[in-house]
């Protein structure tokens, strides 16, 4: 009878331990079961200055829901952000030491770029990072957005990988106009004013606010427009919104033919962060002209021979 009972007992410590490892394995599973879903809507042609991004909400929306979870309560994740070229590699993605988790309540929550791509926490590889620190943008180009939701502690992925595309527009930087390249002017007009013409930067951004930064610079004696360009500071560093000409009146005596001048200007093209609007290379400036200012009485004297 002992032995009945002893074998009775054991049966229904099995059955126990069996029970208890089964709901174990259910907790274990709903744990593991997502708790995350997430949807990602990327507008197809964002600005390329990356910092603007967040003064846009319309460029980014993350719609995240957080159903809460077996055990409820609040979740500490991360929003790993990965930016990708046009063909799938990676050129920059979220460090997870310097990344922040977020707190996420049940329910569901619309995100934008200002709270998920936090470019202080993405490290780009070396060109890209270069052109970035150099302009604030990137290159023209097409390229991948991807979003991901790990666990803030374990790392464990909490959604799928969402990719979506985008392009990075090229952008034609002014042309000038006038006073057209290698031109004479009258010193007898030219000492009143000096009329700067350009194009317009095409095509117009959308999503950005430029300006027109017009630099003049006085060719010195020995040496060349070039030369004068790299090297001199600008006698004229004339901010211009809005239009693409500039009235410049000098206050400068040309009537004698002893004191001819010889000047290069050039336009640079100005984003709303002070970065030259040119998408990576150089800095915004467009290919500057040279003109040089005569008295009527030369300029008659060399037509003459």
């Amino acid at each position: 009878m002992k032995s009945k009972n002893k074998n009775y007992i054991s049966f229904n410590t099995l059955i126990k331990k069996i029970s208890l490892t089964f709901l174990v394995m259910i907790f274990l599973f709903q744990l593991n079961a997502q708790t995350f879903t997430a949807q990602m809507v990327l507008v197809a042609r964002p600005t390329s200055l990356l910092a603007d991004w967040a003064n846009h909400p319309e460029i980014l929306n993350y719609i995240v829901t957080y159903y809460g979870g077996p055990i409820g309560g609040n979740y500490s994740a991360k929003i790993i952000v990965t930016f990708k070229d046009g063909t799938g590699n990676i050129i920059g993605t979220s460090d997870l030491n310097l990344l922040p988790a977020r707190i996420f309540a049940s329910g569901t929550i619309i995100l934008h770029s200002k709270d998920v791509v936090l470019l202080q926490t993405i490290r780009f590889t070396g060109n890209v990072q270069r052109t970035i620190n150099a302009t604030g943008r990137l290159p023209e180009g097409n390229y991948q957005l991807s979003l991901q939701i790990v666990d803030a502690k374990t790392l464990q992925k909490l959604t799928a990988e969402i990719v979506r595309p985008f392009f990075v527009m090229s952008y034609q930087l002014p042309i000038l106009m006038q006073p057209q390249n290698q031109s004479v002017l009258m010193a007898e007009q030219a000492r009143a004013a000096i009329t700067f013409r350009w194009t317009p930067l095409a095509p117009a951004p959308t999503q950005d606010r430029i300006s027109y930064l017009l630099q003049i610079f006085e060719v010195m004696e020995g040496q060349n427009p070039m030369q004068a360009f790299r090297s001199n500071q600008p006698i004229l560093n004339q901010q211009v919104l809005g239009v693409t000409q500039y009235v410049w009146q000098p206050q400068l005596y040309f009537a004698d033919s002893s004191q001819n001048r010889k000047f290069i200007w050039t336009i640079q093209t100005i984003d709303s962060k002070g970065f030259g609007f040119n998408n990576g290379v150089g800095d915004g400036r467009s290919e500057p002209f040279w003109f040089e200012i005569k008295s009527a009485k030369e300029i008659l004297n060399n037509r003459k021979e």
